[in-house]
């Protein structure tokens, strides 16, 4: 299959295009600069210069290659607006983004600091790639002292104070590393309301921090390849629900559904938005099972 053939299908495919992926594969010495000259020219505003699919499916190829030269522009494009960075990624923003990131990783963490303190960035990246420096650390790729030492240069710098999720990836990240000796300045987070309680307890901080110390090689508390590189772009996301059967089933039946009336005539009672306050991470009000981001936030 043909370069330019095989980027049409990651764009235009409703499905995981699995031959496109494999041709991708087959052919890593062109498809690899294409991608990264792709994803530049979206950088550089031309928004037709790859479609969403197409971004999130690159995304995946270059961890899965562990794509080195892809570093910094993945860098780069991480930290474009939220709304841009949830068209093209979706659940990966959470789901995968700190593992591609650690398997593109040339050596140098500065790009993913900068994603870290870029309030503009979306802040469940920024988050993430808190973890993705405690894996690297973890992984031996990256000094401990380093990201340590990073990592209390952000209780001065990491903005803004309050009411972002960032914080909960840099504690998140303290705890993974044992820290013990900065432990002071997550209490004090807390303490200042920095860190919502609504996202995480001090008491949980302490149970992560003391359970990281007592299994310093994997101080993760459950084992789901959360904390590992990114692997096979086919074999993990085949499982995702954006490629399912049910999706596509879901997704047809809502097409083909007639329109509701934007205003119901003769109603009584005043129009709500049944999504309202309906959190990423809570169940979906649809009834499906599935956590909202990975259903109708879709």
């Amino acid at each position: 299959m043909e370069p330019a053939a095989i980027l049409e299908q990651l764009t235009a495919s409703q499905e995981l295009p699995r031959d496109a992926l494999r041709a991708a594969s087959d052919r890593r010495a062109d498809m690899a600069p294409m991608f990264v000259e792709r994803i530049e020219s979206f950088l550089a505003a031309d928004s037709t210069a790859l479609e969403s699919q197409a971004l999130f499916l690159i995304f995946h190829l270059l961890g899965e290659w562990r794509e080195t030269s892809a570093y910094r522009i993945l860098a780069r494009f991480l930290r474009c607006p939220r709304e841009q960075i949830e068209e093209a990624l979706g659940d990966s923003t959470t789901e995968t983004s700190h593992r591609v990131m650690a398997s593109v990783f040339d050596g140098d963490p500065h790009p993913i600091y900068d994603i870290i303190l870029d309030a503009n960035a979306d802040e469940y990246v920024r988050a993430r790639m808190c973890d993705a420096l405690a894996l690297l650390v973890l992984q031996g790729r990256l000094d401990r002292s380093e990201a340590a030492s990073f990592l209390r240069d952000c209780w001065m710098s990491l903005q803004p104070r309050e009411g972002c999720y960032v914080w909960v990836g840099w504690e998140s990240a303290m705890a993974l590393l044992g820290l013990t000796e900065l432990k002071s300045l997550v209490k004090e987070a807390f303490d200042r309301g920095i860190i919502h309680p609504d996202w995480i307890s001090y008491g949980e901080f302490e149970a992560d921090l003391e359970h990281a110390i007592q299994n310093p090689t994997e101080p993760w508390r459950a084992w789901d390849g959360e904390f590992t590189l990114f692997g096979d772009t086919i074999e993990e996301l085949s499982t995702w629900y954006r490629f399912s059967e049910e999706y596509k089933e879901e997704r047809e039946r809502v097409r083909n559904a007639s329109p509701a009336p934007l205003f119901p005539l003769f109603a009584n009672e005043p129009i709500t938005n049944p999504l309202r306050g309906v959190g990423r991470n809570d169940p979906c009000p649809c009834g499906s099972g599935k956590k909202y981001k990975k259903c109708c936030l879709q």
